[in-house]
């Protein structure tokens, strides 16, 4: 738990504060995705957005309806997820979304989208302010950490799982892979900055890997 804990501290100082590099980077990482009039992808995609956007979430949450009923039916589930992994995991996809969205309505963070840079026009245009920056009142919250990468994010559980090596490399590659993903698909639209996206990440972590000491996944129980 202290590596994820001093990789969050590290991007919040780095992303968080002017002058470190971490604002010339997230904008950097911007400009791939706008022209100078919109962006690489429309608010607007139609059934693009659906699969990109919807897609990947309805996945997750078949994913948890599949844990509940191993939680519930343990003894009509495969003998290699059990109880206390299914408990572990569903737990891991709740507690990191929930925890992602409603950090968002307090750190007072602005999307892309709201910025007068990237051509947002008022009353709703705002300036580029970091997350320790003093804030005006209004100023949006709504988008630190990236609740729809949060999801994704959440699978790194899939690394605290199981027990061996190799179990835990495909478990972790999943997790950033689904998340990251997600994440890029929101940078594309002007929804979120990189650093948005990586805070996300380091957080899911460290979140799975507390429940993980708590749970202990890896002492898999008794299917009744």
């Amino acid at each position: 738990m202290v590596l994820p804990a001093l990789a969050l501290a590290v991007v919040l100082g780095f992303f968080g504060f002017h002058g470190t590099g971490g604002e010339s980077l997230d904008l950097a990482v911007q400009s791939w995705f706008w022209d100078g009039r919109d962006w690489l992808i429309p608010k607007d995609s139609g059934w693009f957005h659906q699969l990109a956007y919807t897609g990947p979430k309805v996945l997750l949450y078949a994913f948890a309806l599949g844990l509940l009923w191993a939680i519930a039916f343990p003894d009509r589930s495969p003998a290699w997820l059990g109880r206390r992994r299914a408990i572990y995991l569903f737990l891991s996809l709740a507690v990191v979304s929930l925890v992602c969205t409603q950090l968002r309505s307090i750190t007072h963070m602005a999307t892309p989208r709201d910025l007068s840079i990237y051509g947002a026009v008022a009353p709703n245009a705002w300036e580029h302010l970091l997350l320790f920056d003093a804030k005006p009142a209004l100023y949006p919250s709504h988008a630190f950490p990236a609740g729809h990468a949060s999801g994704g994010f959440a699978l790194l559980a899939l690394a605290f799982a199981w027990g061996t090596a190799e179990a835990r490399r495909r478990g972790a590659l999943i997790g950033l892979v689904y998340g990251a993903g997600m994440g890029v698909y929101q940078i594309a639209r002007g929804e979120h900055f990189l650093s948005h996206t990586v805070a996300t990440a380091v957080l899911a972590w460290l979140i799975v890997a507390v429940l993980a000491r708590w749970l202990k996944p890896g002492e898999l129980s008794s299917p009744n």
